[in-house]
């Protein structure tokens, strides 16, 4: 059972309002008015049992969530590599700067949003608000 979808295609955004990438990605996923839960893990302790979820959508371990190549992490913690799962949640809860890109999250998948663009990913389909039903419609003029 999920933790994190309650609702059908709910984009769940992970982000840290202390960093400019994920303040821009924050903005435009706001502003394709979808229907979107967002989660700022600078104000928000996220439960060990919610990272494990994430993870797993992303079809990656736990500590794949950090990226200890990143500078960011080799500047704060060394060049350590070996980190377990509990160790990479502990991170993400006390340093949410180790979180390098947001997460996206819609049903059964997620995403690192790298760029503002790839959070269109997750929209639906749209024709930027064309009437459907008078498509194909005899024009009365």
């Amino acid at each position: 059972m999920s933790v994190l979808n309650t609702k059908e295609n709910l984009l769940i955004l992970f982000y840290n309002s202390e960093i400019k990438n994920h303040k821009e990605i924050y903005a435009y996923t706001k502003s394709a008015e979808k229907d979107c839960h967002t989660v700022d893990i600078s104000k928000t302790k996220v439960t060990g049992t919610v990272w494990a979820e994430v993870a797993e959508k992303l079809s990656i371990t736990v500590h794949g969530l950090i990226d200890t190549n990143h500078s960011a992490f080799e500047n704060r913690y060394g060049k350590e590599k070996e980190l377990s799962a509990d160790d990479t949640i502990k991170i993400l809860q006390n340093d949410p700067q180790m979180l390098i890109f947001p997460i996206m999250v819609k049903d059964d998948t997620a995403k690192i949003i790298k760029n503002y663009s790839e959070v269109t990913r997750f929209h639906d389909p749209d024709s930027i608000g064309i009437d459907k039903t008078e498509i194909g419609k005899e024009n009365d003029y």
